[in-house]
């Protein structure tokens, strides 16, 4: 079988646990970044009242309604042509675009760690070699731009961002981002920033702000997590033009269904629900946070209005989370991610903070 040879090889990291019963009864989960809080009811109500006569038809490959309401939202940050918005089954699936279209055997691609695992993983599927500036555990896994600027090379074809940072939970100033970008361009690097988590920071430190003056910049947003959204696997890139053209030479069409379109641009126009998610994350995530201290707990670097965020121990030989699923809580494993030990685990806040803290 001609399969690639590097394949043979690579390890599928990823901290979805593909046997996990992760609704089993009486575990709180605090593991997969979804929102703690639901989604919509305004959603909840066009979904019931969605017609289903007409699901024989294959989607508009378009997305015509779905892109104008994403340019809308961004009109006052932006000025977005619906063409250069590519809709996809999840950003995931964005991402993987990407790398398929940027990535290839020997290509180097510069990101900083802990970082999201699975796009690390594509990166390896097609062949490429990931490289990063690690964070520091004893500055709670701060972003320090500086020290990512001082590796980027002429020889990285891409570098990857996300922001808010997967697992730590951590917001990047825009003037950050705009400082990797620049310099990128210089040397014909692409810079994708994935901002899966971004609906839970300000649209003014988004980088799609940045997205009519450089053309080596992409932007990818996720419906799956502030939205609520993540059932239905809704996401979308904001292309440049020249990276536009190539896109669209290796995107498929039909990738979302009709219903998860109608219900995403729902979503957009419910600014209500999130503006209040967000609150509740704040209010939420605060408490929790501020009990954990008391009891000893390492808190990385992380805003306050992102739900996720990195919970270790001082002592490297504890498997945090199988202590804290002895106490009914579920959480990601440091050790899904590079650069984290056991000693350390991914937390998703929970709907109320003080069922976490009872528990332990």
């Amino acid at each position: 079988m001609k399969v690639k040879p590097y394949l043979a090889h690579l390890t599928r990291e990823s901290y979805v646990d593909q046997k996990s019963t992760l609704r089993q009864e009486g575990i709180l989960d605090c593991s997969l970044g979804t929102n703690p809080f639901g989604a919509s009811i305004k959603v909840l109500k066009a979904a019931r009242e969605y017609s289903w006569s007409q699901v024989w038809l294959y989607p508009d490959p378009s997305y015509k309604e779905l892109t104008r309401e994403i340019c809308m939202l961004w009109s006052e940050h932006a000025d977005l042509d619906p063409e250069q918005i590519q809709v996809s089954h999840g950003a995931s699936i964005v991402l993987e675009r990407l790398n398929k279209m940027l990535v290839g055997p020997g290509s180097r691609v510069l990101g900083y760690s802990p970082q999201f695992t699975e796009y690390i993983t594509e990166v390896e599927a097609c062949g490429g070699k990931y490289e990063a500036a690690v964070l520091d555990p004893d500055d709670n896994f701060k972003f320090h731009a500086d020290r990512l600027l001082a590796i980027i090379s002429s020889e990285h074809c891409l570098i990857y961002i996300d922001n808010p940072n997967n697992p730590t939970g951590q917001v990047i100033a825009l003037q950050e981002i705009e400082e990797i970008v620049r310099q990128a361009s210089t040397r014909d690097i692409t810079v994708v920033v994935d901002e899966a988590y971004a609906d839970y920071m300000s649209r003014e430190n988004s980088a799609v702000n940045l997205i009519n003056k450089y053309s080596n910049l992409v932007v990818v947003r996720s419906f799956s997590k502030g939205l609520g959204l993540a059932g239905l696997r809704v996401g979308y890139g904001i292309l440049p033009p020249q990276l536009n053209h190539y896109y669209q030479k290796i995107n498929l069409p039909f990738s979302v269904s009709s219903v998860s379109c109608y219900l995403a641009r729902e979503a957009l126009l419910d600014q209500d629900f999130l503006h209040n998610c967000r609150a509740m994350v704040q209010q939420e995530k605060k408490k929790l946070i501020l009990g954990l201290r008391e009891k000893g707990y390492l808190i990385s670097e992380s805003s306050e209005s992102c739900p996720i965020f990195v919970l270790g121990r001082q002592d490297k030989d504890i498997n945090l989370r199988e202590e804290l699923l002895k106490r009914g809580i579920l959480t990601v494993a440091g050790t899904d991610f590079r650069n984290l030990g056991a000693n350390y685990v991914r937390v998703n806040i929970p709907a109320q903070a003080e069922e976490f803290l009872s528990r332990l």
